[in-house]
């Protein structure tokens, strides 16, 4: 019962995610990479915390390499950058301030610019370019940049996301001959080994590095706060060969949908945990 339980919760809350791929070959300034030196115009200001220490290159994703589907943009480059201490700009209390991250899009790409010119601007390539500037040399989560790829696939819900209670119950229902509620909530529902069970086979189809589809957290999502409920999953980059978030832990970045359409990214929420 408990494979049919995950397969029907897969189809019924299956919807469309871009996996991320890793590529051997070395990125250039205009590919969709994690890291490295970032694609940057001289008339932007690079973005710096409130401190006036710089930001560094967590992702940037070039819209013109790959045919995306709405909500995301059809064109330009989107960058995600974040500070390098020991949270990695992240801000507990205000999730969506953008002051240890910064969250830029380009509409148009310059493919006249040179990495020589962007090198004269002083954007760093890595935390080693940051030196004089106190920040924890062991704290950025990505060892070398990588270039990146893209491929649509089919993304299922993931038992700790804020909308899973609501495909449980549904399933719950059809399949046993019980009813439950959906403030009943998951815990406590099926007994600790079908539980353990259900979350493996809701697994088996997870995919880590994405654009779109459903978060994963190993701690709690933060869309729980009612002022993100309307919030869709962006991208998230989770622990794995040369990336790691504290203690193997996870990031997502979220967005408004309505925002997403409109190219809008000022109010965009940063989150990682481990």
């Amino acid at each position: 019962k408990i494979k049919k339980f995950a397969d029907t919760i897969k189809r019924l809350s299956k919807k469309t995610a871009y996996k991320i791929n890793f590529e051997s070959e070395k990125p250039t300034i205009f590919d969709s990479k994690f890291a490295g030196l970032p694609y940057w115009t001289k008339d932007k200001e690079y973005p710096k915390n409130s401190e006036g220490k710089k930001l560094l290159l967590l992702a940037q994703i070039n819209f013109d390499q790959y045919k995306f589907n709405s909500p995301l943009p059809s064109n330009g480059m989107l960058q995600f950058f974040i500070y390098s201490d020991d949270i990695l700009g992240l801000n507990f209390d205000n999730q969506i301030e953008q002051d240890g991250f910064r969250v830029v899009y380009h509409e148009k790409i310059n493919y006249d610019i040179t990495e020589e010119s962007i090198r004269q601007l002083g954007v760093p390539e890595s935390i080693k370019d940051l030196e004089n500037d106190d920040n924890d040399l062991e704290s950025f989560p990505i060892e070398k940049e990588i270039k990146i790829s893209f491929s649509k696939e089919m993304d299922s819900i993931t038992h700790n996301d804020k909308n899973f209670n609501k495909y449980f119950t549904t399933v719950y229902n059809m399949i046993y001959d019980d009813y439950i509620t959906v403030d009943k909530g998951y815990f406590g529902v099926l007994n600790d080994k079908d539980e353990d069970k259900l979350n493996d086979e809701l697994f088996t189809t997870f995919i880590k590095h994405k654009l779109l589809g459903y978060p994963f957290f190993t701690q709690d999502d933060p869309r729980h706060d009612k002022k993100y409920s309307d919030y869709i999953l962006l991208l998230q980059i989770d622990t794995d060969k040369s990336i790691m978030w504290g203690d193997s832990g996870v990031c997502n970045f979220f967005i408004e949908e309505k925002a997403l359409l409109e190219k809008d990214f000022s109010k965009v929420l940063y989150n990682w945990d481990c």
